[in-house]
């Protein structure tokens, strides 16, 4: 079963990876091809959002409330300390660049909501708590997004909170609210991931073969980037690991912790830099870089545990 789900997460980040590499080809050998790709982004991104929001129902919002200690666990880590360690790793790492520090803090501001679940089973953390808490994570990052973007992102790439609340209604209210009615009319689709997953991929391929030229224009971008990000992958899991221990979390629910505060990047962040930065296309292309950083990061940390642990089971008994 690992190994299936092992073998998922390296195809998914292999084939976003192809489509990027197919859209700069394309941006090169048929420019004429780019207004085509750019129109399609929006109606593309809005498929991918409401297939994941069709994934989480939204009635479950009571069952993490029955460990109500771990639920403010992780929201006090996923909204209060993560975006402020992000807007800190911008501001120290980043001066010069103000593209790149909205880029780094649009991408590690609000929680993942798929990946983690696959890791979090990888590790043996507890899976049941963190599929509990998915619709809380969800639910307040369109709630708070607004007010994070204005906090935080004016100092350096000022955005007007009407065009946020306007872009949050287009990109995750609508969406929200239809695959809510689509959950209720239907139940829950297999097919619907596969639609989102195939829907990103073209969507990363559409970013791609618009903005190829300007990706080429920036070869460093990602050697700017991976730092940081690294960086706070690091920082996340140990003071998630520190919460847990003092907070005396079993080993599963502390595993649990780590990966739900370490991984980031949720799909509605992406149409907000499309639509809130359309001057600056580093920005969207940023949200790219993050998951080719954090997969492979989260692969790595699945491993290392699994390694500990067999160690641990192998070690002789005192």
């Amino acid at each position: 079963m690992r190994r299936s789900f092992l073998w998922w997460d390296l195809k998914e980040p292999a084939t976003l990876l192809g489509a990027a590499g197919m859209g700069v080809f394309v941006s090169l050998r048929w420019p004429d091809v780019t207004p085509i790709a750019a129109r399609a982004i929006t109606p593309l991104l809005v498929i991918v959002l409401f297939t994941v929001f069709a994934r989480v129902s939204l009635g479950r919002l009571r069952e993490a409330a029955r460990d109500s200690q771990y639920m403010f666990t992780v929201i006090g880590l996923n909204f209060g300390s993560a975006p402020v360690l992000a807007f800190l790793l911008g501001s120290l790492l980043l001066p010069d660049v103000p593209e790149l520090r909205v880029g780094l803090f649009l991408a590690l501001l609000t929680p993942c909501t798929d990946w983690y679940l696959i890791f979090t089973h990888l590790v043996g953390g507890d899976v049941a708590r963190n599929l509990a808490v998915l619709p809380w994570n969800l639910v307040l990052q369109v709630a708070l997004l607004p007010v994070y973007l204005w906090l935080f992102t004016s100092a350096w790439l000022p955005v007007e909170l009407g065009e946020i609340g306007r872009a949050l209604l287009a990109y995750a209210v609508v969406p929200l609210v239809a695959a809510q009615l689509f959950r209720w009319r239907w139940g829950e689709r297999r097919a619907i991931v596969r639609l989102g997953f195939w829907a990103l991929a073209l969507v990363v391929f559409a970013m791609f073969a618009s903005h190829g030229r300007i990706a080429l224009a920036h070869p460093t971008l990602f050697l700017r980037l991976a730092p940081p990000f690294l960086l706070f992958y690091v920082l996340a899991l140990a003071l998630s690991q520190v919460v847990a221990r003092g907070l005396r979390f079993p080993r599963e629910r502390a595993l649990a912790l780590a990966c739900t505060v370490m991984a980031r990047n949720s799909p509605l962040v992406l149409p907000l830099a499309v639509v809130l930065f359309p001057e600056h296309p580093i920005i969207a292309l940023s949200q790219l870089i993050e998951p080719v950083v954090e997969i492979p990061t989260l692969i790595l940390f699945s491993a290392a545990v699994r390694r500990w642990a067999v160690e641990e089971v192998g070690a002789p008994h005192a």
